[in-house]
């Protein structure tokens, strides 16, 4: 169900008008309806009678927060652009509406290296992973970041040339093609200031201690989608960020010559990481479906292999 009144809808803790209010959902937010109460209810707005009954609705936050709305201003109808948390659906991202053709995110960002734009200085040098849980890594190339989203009225601010940390502030899904690529967009926030990109955010961390050097390991992913789905699936395209104990950066890898290739593993199965007495150096160990990489750190640099 979506939401259909201009100042948006309350949820109430009960179904009664003089209830707590716990929620306020905007126009064309995605909500579920776990019970019809039969509590019916006429209310007065714009001179125009409004009938429904009072519903217990979910899924409108990321707490499992259940609580009670006004039927009248739900409707089944998909609207152009509907919301679900911090995340914006338009109508033509959908199976029915697929795209002829290609999304080449690159392909946005290239047209616009050939002018003179400033660089966005990165924020890598301390992890934060509250404030800045993913990572966005241009892999040996530019990124060219936005100050919208507008396809065909794009504004360029800037451009990126190092591995940082960011927030993803809200998501854009666009447009879904026939090659199972899509179009979304990410706001996302680097050292206070926001910007829009296409390009895959890095989702995907376990972290590790390293006890015997007195320091961490970040070992980040990025989901990588199957079946035409965005970001579901399987991790892929890896790399290692060490720290000390307070978190401050001391060396990041390249993207790794890895590929998981397993939708089914389990966390505990894709990483080993071992003390080596001899060599004074941890074994880190990714294991994927057909394959397997080692990358040995002495607590100052990285030593790669394939096994």
């Amino acid at each position: 169900m979506y939401v259909t009144a201009e100042s948006g809808l309350v949820v109430r803790e009960k179904p009664s008008l003089k209830s707590n209010k716990i929620f306020h959902l905007p126009k064309n937010t995605m909500t579920y309806i776990s019970k019809k109460t039969g509590i019916n209810l006429v209310i007065s707005d714009e001179g125009k009678e409004i009938k429904g009954e009072w519903l217990k609705i979910y899924g409108f936050d990321n707490k499992d927060t259940k609580g009670y709305v006004f039927g009248g201003f739900l409707t089944t109808e998909k609207p152009e652009i509907w919301y679900s948390g911090k995340e914006a659906y338009y109508k033509t991202y959908d199976y029915d509406n697929q795209q002829e053709g290609t999304f080449e995110s690159n392909s946005i960002s290239e047209k616009y290296l050939n002018q003179k734009l400033p660089n966005i200085e990165p924020n890598i040098e301390i992890l934060n992973p509250k404030d800045f849980p993913y990572f966005l890594n241009p892999q040996n190339r530019k990124i060219v970041l936005f100050e919208n989203h507008k396809l065909k009225n794009l504004k360029p601010v800037g451009i990126l040339n190092s591995l940082t940390q960011v927030r993803i502030d809200s998501t854009f899904y666009k447009l879904k093609f026939k090659d199972l690529t899509n179009c979304v967009w990410n706001r996302i926030n680097i050292n206070g200031k926001y910007y829009y990109t296409d390009i895959d955010i890095h989702d995907f961390s376990l972290s590790r201690e390293l006890m015997n050097l007195n320091q961490k390991v970040e070992i980040i992913g990025q989901y990588d989608g199957y079946d035409g789905i965005y970001h579901l699936g399987y991790p892929e395209y890896f790399f290692l960020i060490f720290t000390d104990k307070k978190n401050k950066v001391i060396y990041k890898t390249k993207i790794l010559e890895f590929y998981l290739n397993d939708e089914f593993a389990m966390e505990e199965e894709i990483l080993k990481t071992e003390w080596n007495k001899k060599s004074e150096s941890y074994e880190i160990t990714l294991i994927g479906s057909q394959e397997k990489i080692q990358i040995n750190w002495n607590g100052k640099r990285t030593e790669i292999k394939k096994l």
